[in-house]
């Protein structure tokens, strides 16, 4: 069908295309052919014939971006839980999985802006400039590359397929139905993160960090990727976020709370000169019980993360200080040194780069506050318009993490007595 049965009197009507209604409905990626493409792609040396597709129950709730993106937009978005009978080097095979139709990374930066208007005050004024800067803007492609360049790491789930279309802005995931897992979207129960849990996490992470360290320099693989000038030029935006989470919740952001974020505002040309001189790694960035599950398997436990969107690179201690501040309750705030020294020392083994635990805790502090001026600050934007029951307990959580780091305490240099 050629480009001009797109006429005016298609979009004054509301109308489109029967062919484009096709193409960007759910049920046309949900087909066999389709899937078989993504399949076939994904494994160019297995001959796969996809013979039937039935629909599974899914939870879309837990993917925030999806749930707030979805109402904005006509096209298909969301997770589709699928029962796929395909038959591979004439084996046939029957598995479960799932099917993730991205939205583009503007129409999530749209729809953060929408959010932000919603909230009034001196954030709705501060926020335009910064609308496709605050990490969200290139979410399409960020899972797509880290699942295709990494997608057979022991903490990934299984990938069945990828499909990326700039053009016709088609951002597709086929991965496995996570079935027989514990701890699936376990963030409102933190509690039922035992030791044993917690323990093969961070050992997973340090395996997954390690991997990926960069001791020397920094990669940029992404134009809103951290690093001191990217944090300086959001100052404003961190600025008027904190604002507004003091402004709608000041029982959470204390006037002692709100006078640490401040000076950590000030301090983000300072701390980022330490923060620079440390190796980065590929974080997930997004690393809470929403998007990790586990495996219980003949060798132990195994982390499984998902939802790579916003996967950047920073210091490896960002994903654990996350983490944490999402796990620990005030019962166990105790147990952070713990499981920080815990991981520290998984890291050291696998990389002989971490022997000082006084200064891995202080870039942990300083991963701190980027998280907390940052991605903390957007979590109260949406929490604002839409109530996120874990939140509280996760700031909370958050500002016990900054008691017992104090980065923002001055470095004392230490005198030898002669």
């Amino acid at each position: 069908m050629c480009a001009c049965s797109i006429r005016p009197w298609c979009r004054r009507r509301f109308q489109l295309p029967f062919w484009f209604r096709l193409m960007h409905s759910a049920a046309h990626y949900c087909s066999a052919a389709f899937l078989e493409a993504l399949m076939q792609a994904h494994a160019p040396e297995r001959a796969i014939r996809v013979h039937e597709v039935s629909p599974l129950p899914l939870d879309n709730s837990a993917s925030i971006l999806v749930v707030l993106t979805a109402g904005q937009t006509n096209r298909p978005v969301g997770h589709f839980g699928l029962r796929v009978t395909f038959e591979a080097q004439g084996e046939l095979q029957t598995r479960d999985m799932v099917l993730k139709l991205k939205p583009p990374g503007r129409e999530v930066s749209a729809m953060l802006g929408s959010l932000a208007q919603a909230c009034g005050g001196e954030l709705a004024a501060v926020y335009p400039p910064f609308a496709t800067r605050t990490g969200f803007y290139h979410t399409h492609q960020r899972e797509l590359q880290v699942y295709a360049a990494h997608g057979r790491a022991a903490l990934m789930p299984t990938i069945w397929g990828l499909h990326h279309d700039e053009a016709h802005e088609v951002h597709a995931i086929l991965m496995e139905y996570l079935a027989d897992v514990e701890l699936l979207n376990s963030v409102m129960t933190p509690a039922h993160w035992t030791d044993e849990h917690l323990r093969a996490a961070l050992g997973a992470l340090a395996e997954w960090h390690a991997a990926h360290l960069q001791p020397g320099h920094s990669r940029t693989a992404w134009p809103d990727q951290p690093s001191e000038a990217y944090m300086q030029a959001l100052s404003p935006l961190c600025q008027a976020l904190l604002h507004n989470a003091a402004t709608h919740f000041p029982t959470l952001y204390d006037a002692t709370n709100v006078a640490d974020l401040q000076q950590a505002i000030r301090a983000i040309p300072e701390y980022w000169a330490e923060l620079a001189k440390h190796p980065k790694t590929l974080i997930h960035n997004d690393l809470n019980p929403r998007n990790t599950c586990f495996r219980r398997t003949a060798l132990g436990l195994q982390l499984c993360a998902y939802d790579w969107e916003l996967a950047t690179y920073h210091v490896p201690q960002y994903d654990v200080v996350e983490l944490l501040s999402f796990v620990l309750d005030a019962d166990r705030y105790h147990l952070r040194p713990v499981y920080l020294e815990f991981y520290r020392q998984q890291l050291q083994a696998r990389t002989g780069l971490f022997g000082n635990a006084e200064e891995f805790n202080r870039v942990a502090g300083l991963a701190a506050l980027d998280f907390g001026l940052h991605r903390l600050g957007m979590y109260l934007m949406a929490h604002t318009v839409s109530s996120y029951p874990f939140l509280p307990r996760v700031v909370q959580s958050y500002f016990n993490t900054l008691a017992q780091l104090q980065p923002l305490r001055a470095q004392v240099p230490v005198v030898q007595a002669s």
